[in-house]
């Protein structure tokens, strides 16, 4: 499967939440706003959770939490990549990303990746997000929209 910046094939950060709950298979509710469930594509049963902004009620992020071998990104093969190469490959076709130990954050796509044992294992589109922790990672990608 090659994923892309928009988000999940047939799906959109600006969905609503009930579309998620709805058309996931297997959900279960995890807290408040927060579901996990199961999406077929290309014949791989990818886990996928969801997670509602406690005040606005939209979707504040999507994330892939299970990729499979030969999955790829905007193109870039995700296996045997460390969490720099992975940001370097990024940088060749969007903004400058922000590397952790185990995290690759895009902030200006709003999106970010886990990295586990050189291989991105994660991939999550951020919406309108009420954690402090990630609204300062993202902010960091959005000086040039500050005027």
């Amino acid at each position: 499967m090659d994923f892309k910046k928009t988000g999940i094939p047939q799906y959109s950060i600006n969905d609503p939440f009930h579309k998620f709950q709805e058309s996931l298979e297997n959900v279960t509710t995890i807290g408040f706003g927060s579901i996990r469930g199961y999406l077929v594509l290309d014949g791989n049963n990818y886990l996928i959770g969801v997670d509602q902004n406690e005040i606005t009620g939209e979707v504040e992020c999507v994330e892939v939490a299970s990729l499979f071998h030969g999955d790829t990104f905007e193109g870039i093969d995700l296996t045997n990549m460390s969490a720099e190469s992975f940001a370097q490959e990024l940088a060749k076709i969007g903004s400058t990303p922000i590397v952790e130990i185990d995290n690759v954050w895009w902030p200006k796509e709003r999106m970010g990746f886990y990295v586990y044992e050189n291989t991105p294992s994660t991939i999550c589109w951020w919406g309108n997000t009420t954690d402090i922790e990630v609204q300062e990672i993202l902010s960091q990608g959005q000086e040039d929209f500050l005027v």
